[in-house]
């Protein structure tokens, strides 16, 4: 039950923003604000396990009261890998939940609730044999990196098989289809408009690929990179909103 709470707790967090800019992106670039806490619950979610990971090793490898443990604290490691991961995150969902066909949207979804529920049944296991720093961190490693492999065939077949290719793009060229969709604007004007624009100019070259060249094998490897992204993505991004989530609910007990 309390893994169920968690989980739940994680879906809403990550859900309401998305839900929100999806609904507000045509209308201002404003709308990217929306995406603010989010941003904030994975770059939380990244850093405090990076950080008590690297806490707990320092703290063997430093003598007490060295000067040296004043400035190794873990902190700003954990810091950029958490950046780096809300840079990448934030674009690729907000670009899921602009421009995602329904049956990736679910995809995706099972991919991340898949990535909480192995993340957390992984650190319970390694707790009997690893210190809690080590068992969260490994656990959430394991767990995303299950679950995005799980989520990857289903993607690759979706955006492949299910989703239909734009009649107009069979007829267009390269350039033209991929200057159409910047054109197209799907988030409005402003920086939101211009960072949308790029991945939609980029989907749209996925889909002329598959168009022109269908029976080539090296298309299936663009559809498989593009997916493998989206899925280890949307498994991280949900594996750390969880961590953050538990992190409040333990603050509060």
């Amino acid at each position: 039950m309390r893994m169920a709470a968690a989980i739940f707790r994680a879906f809403v967090v990550m859900v309401v923003p998305l839900a929100l800019w999806r609904l507000a992106a045509p209308l201002t670039g404003w709308a990217a604000l929306a995406l603010l806490p989010l941003g904030a619950a994975i770059w939380w979610g990244i850093y405090h396990p990076l950080r008590s990971r690297r806490q707990a090793e320092l703290a063997v490898a430093i003598l007490p009261g060295a000067r040296l443990g004043r400035w190794l604290t873990g902190r700003l490691g954990a810091g950029i890998n958490a950046t780096l991961g809300v840079l990448v995150a934030l674009p690729v969902l907000g670009w899921l939940a602009l421009g995602g066909k329904g049956p990736v949207l679910v995809a995706v979804a099972v991919t991340g609730l898949l990535a909480g529920i192995l993340s957390i049944t992984a650190t319970r296991l390694l707790s009997a044999t690893l210190t809690r720093p080590y068992a969260r961190l490994a656990g959430q490693r394991i767990g995303s990196g299950i679950a995005a492999l799980a989520g990857l065939a289903p993607l690759v077949w979706i955006t492949w098989a299910v989703i239909p290719v734009p009649h107009e793009i069979t007829s267009a060229s390269l350039s033209d289809a991929m200057s159409a969709a910047l054109a197209a604007r799907p988030a409005g004007d402003g920086w939101p408009g211009e960072v949308m624009g790029l991945f939609a100019a980029l989907d749209t070259a996925k889909l002329w690929l598959a168009a022109q060249y269908r029976e080539a094998a090296w298309v299936g490897l663009v559809f498989s990179i593009d997916a493998a992204l989206v899925s280890f993505v949307a498994a991280r991004s949900f594996v750390a909103v969880l961590e953050f989530t538990r992190m409040i609910a333990r603050a509060r007990e």
